[in-house]
């Protein structure tokens, strides 16, 4: 299943000048997503409007949302499965 998550947060909770929450943020996803058999296939970033947005291929639903689980703290997310055209 395709999905298309959207990350979003406040200039308060933003990672572009904290290296250390950054990496945090990065590692963590990267690494629980693979754990949940989540691949990323696509990463877009909307500095000024402090937005991720992520292509994923995952088995289900409840995959992206444990995925997500070590990164909730970062800002709100947005999870929609999508299909390709």
């Amino acid at each position: 299943m395709l999905f298309h998550v959207t990350h979003t947060h406040d200039y308060q909770t933003c990672m572009a000048h904290r290296e250390e929450a950054r990496n945090e943020f990065n590692d963590g996803f990267t690494k629980a997503a693979a754990a949940n058999k989540v691949q990323i296939l696509a990463t877009y970033n909307n500095r000024g409007r402090h937005t991720r947005i992520w292509i994923l291929e995952a088995p289900d639903y409840h995959a992206v949302d444990k995925a997500l689980e070590p990164v909730l703290k970062f800002g709100n997310y947005d999870i929609m499965p999508v299909s390709a055209m």
